[in-house]
């Protein structure tokens, strides 16, 4: 438990809380070349951006110390977004972006 506390703690130092921040980095991301290489759809980035205020005031990243150790390494390896190899989402991101996904303009049902 003590370990998983201290890992989410340490990404929560390295990321940033807005949710309009992480997808303008996820959606700006270049690659190697310098090339437009978004990690976002244009639709969720779009949705993001007109309510990302509403977004903000509902994720609770407290939520974050819910996950042990080994499910944290694993949405850590595999599942949070990275920027040049850095993760630049905190798992509430992550589970929102996947809710907005499958709800889109709903943001009532993604919440």
């Amino acid at each position: 438990m003590l370990a998983a506390r201290i890992s989410v703690d340490n990404l929560r130092k390295e990321t940033n809380t807005s949710m309009l921040d992480v997808a303008n980095q996820l959606y700006n991301c270049k690659d190697r070349c310098g090339r437009d290489a978004p990690l976002l759809s244009d639709k969720i980035y779009h949705i993001i951006k007109e309510h990302y205020k509403e977004i903000d005031k509902v994720i609770d990243f407290d939520r974050d110390f819910t996950f042990d150790y080994f499910g944290f390494k694993t949405l850590e390896r595999a599942y949070l977004l990275k920027v040049d190899g850095k993760i630049v989402e905190r798992p509430q991101h992550m589970l929102m972006r996947v809710a907005l996904g499958i709800h889109e303009e709903n943001i009532e049902k993604a919440v």
